[in-house]
């Protein structure tokens, strides 16, 4: 696990400055992996750092080497 700064859904949202609904769609279409997040009880917490790197990503189209 990397280490970073855990926060619940409501803190994450406030961080992204995104609703709290915007952010669990991101986590049920995929936009957050599952490996950014980790469930305390019946709450989860979510790896700002990862979810900032996953987040980046998703805004760039992969490349394909083999398109000539």
């Amino acid at each position: 696990m990397m280490a970073g700064t855990y926060a619940p859904i409501k803190d994450a949202a406030e961080h992204f400055k995104v609703s709290v609904s915007t952010f669990r769609n991101w986590v049920k279409t995929g936009v957050v992996p599952d490996t950014a997040y980790i469930k305390v009880g019946e709450t989860y917490r979510f790896n700002i750092d990862l979810v900032e790197t996953a987040l980046l990503g998703a805004d760039k189209p992969e490349h394909n080497e083999n398109i000539v």
